[in-house]
């Protein structure tokens, strides 16, 4: 089924997980990093990704907002908010190797070693949403 983008914010609306940011002239839903939101006067719906490329939020390109239209609010957000937690794994690997091979701070290593089972434990609970949204 194709999904217009008013569809995926009535669907973000309706969705009891998501947060509401609500502002002067316009109306917007928050689940796990990915926040749509829609002008009040233009009606002009944007999806942004609040959880790559540091303090700004970027709108998303054509193919990813296909992901939304073409399958649903909740499958976007859960393969979204999978390749975010991907790519804060890979980080904190990379982050992990370094210390290992510069300073060996032990302290350094056991708080990323830490935070990477954190983000493991959130990346297994949406990977587990998603399984369950795909065997309907």
């Amino acid at each position: 089924m194709q999904y217009t983008l008013e569809d995926i914010f009535q669907q973000a609306v309706e969705d009891n997980y998501s947060v509401e940011l609500n502002g002067r002239g316009y109306e917007a839903r928050l689940v796990y990093g990915i926040k749509i939101v829609r002008d009040k006067e233009t009606e002009d719906v944007v999806i942004y990704n609040t959880a790559v490329n540091g303090s700004y939020y970027h709108e998303l390109p054509t193919e990813k907002i296909k992901l939304f239209t073409e399958n649903s609010w909740r499958y976007g957000v859960y393969i979204l908010s999978l390749s975010n937690y991907r790519s804060k794994l890979d980080m904190i690997e990379h982050r992990i190797k370094t210390e290992i091979n510069g300073r060996k701070s032990e302290k350094q290593i056991t708080g990323l070693k830490s935070h990477r089972e954190r983000i493991l434990g959130k990346y297994t609970e949406v990977n587990q949403k998603l399984n369950q949204l795909n065997q309907f």
